[in-house]
């Protein structure tokens, strides 16, 4: 997708505009992925605003939590005839708007289910969108497709080639995915298409390989290096992909909290302690990220923690607001959280 160009100045947003004035306030929306974290929590929120619309849950399992709130199809990704099902739900629903957050929260040792699911089951969404005439496309992405590099600027903007990581399969799926999507894009202008690049996620409830590993009392890290990082609340994700579903918001936002900390002053915050390691023994820990539990050789998750790519959030702060918690913020919002369980 072209992110070079501001959404005001894309001239599709300017040849879908009248087509989707029907859509300020969506009637209808679906959520691919709904029995994610991000498609559960979002459903949610759109069912509690004050004049809800519809929401169609698409996954191959219904979230019991959600149970006689939504209307579930069930729809595998990876089927051949995913597209065409797809459509069908979309056509049948009236969808105004499409949530596509079917993806991994973290990575499988099956690397050609990931594909199917993440590349090729964010195809059949495009064309079930094209077939259905669906007026919007809010696809989730992570600004982890921008790739740990040495030579990385302090801040990545949007128009950032995603070079991902030759050793992170589903990050490399979904820097796949959004080249599938800058390709379908242009040839289909009555779809506004919205992405959100959205960072490292941290907060009470949401859990990934990422927190997973931060909830360690030690945390391994790579020797020698000290990384800035930084976080996204769940709160702050959760409220920028509501305004997206709502909202006319045409092209690529890098969706971050403001500041940036060292991976070091993040540990001391917490009263972790730090095991910094050489690379090639850090890679041989049994109980670290490993191929046999994700598919991908360790470099795939250690090089995040050990070169820069901090994103600037600048464009996705305008659109959707001033993000309520700083990375400080967010990452004492999940060790408090993580803290308090140990007494329930």
């Amino acid at each position: 997708m072209d992110s070079s160009r501001s959404p005001g100045g894309d001239p599709r947003a300017r040849r879908a505009a009248s087509y989707n004035a029907l859509v300020t306030r969506p009637r209808c929306i679906a959520i691919t992925g709904l029995n994610t974290f991000l498609g559960q929590r979002l459903a949610e929120r759109l069912l509690a605003q004050p004049d809800a619309p519809r929401v169609v849950g698409i996954d191959l399992r219904r979230p019991l939590r959600l149970e006689g709130q939504v209307s579930f199809r069930r729809v595998d990704l990876t089927h051949p005839t995913a597209d065409g099902e797809v459509a069908s739900v979309l056509s049948d629903e009236r969808v105004d708007v499409l949530v596509h957050c079917a993806f991994r929260s973290s990575p499988t040792a099956d690397r050609e289910y990931d594909h199917e699911l993440e590349t090729i089951g964010s195809l059949h969404v495009m064309h079930a969108c094209s077939a259905a005439k669906v007026p919007r496309l809010v696809i989730a992405s992570s600004t982890m497709l921008y790739g740990p590099r040495a030579t990385n600027p302090n801040f990545l903007s949007e128009e950032h080639a995603l070079v991902g990581h030759p050793h992170a399969h589903c990050i490399q799926n979904r820097v796949e995915a959004e080249k599938l999507l800058g390709e379908w894009a242009p040839r289909h202008p009555d779809v506004e298409v919205c992405v959100l690049r959205h960072c490292w996620v941290m907060g009470p409830s949401y859990v990934d390989h990422v927190v997973r590993y931060f909830e360690r009392p030690v945390i391994p890290v790579v020797l020698g290096y000290d990384p800035l990082l930084q976080f996204i609340h769940e709160d702050d994700l959760l409220r920028s992909f509501e305004r997206a579903a709502l909202e006319h918001h045409v092209g690529v936002f890098n969706v971050v909290g403001r500041g940036v900390l060292p991976l070091s002053t993040l540990l001391a915050l917490a009263g972790k302690r730090a095991l910094p390691l050489p690379a090639p023994l850090l890679h041989r820990l049994a109980n670290v990220p490993s191929q046999g539990q994700t598919g991908d050789l360790p470099e795939g998750f250690f090089d995040y923690l050990r070169y820069l790519w901090v994103a600037d959030g600048e464009r996705g702060w305008h659109a959707f607001g001033e993000p309520v918690y700083t990375t400080k913020e967010a990452w004492i919002s999940f060790v408090s959280s993580r803290r308090l369980q140990r007494f329930r």
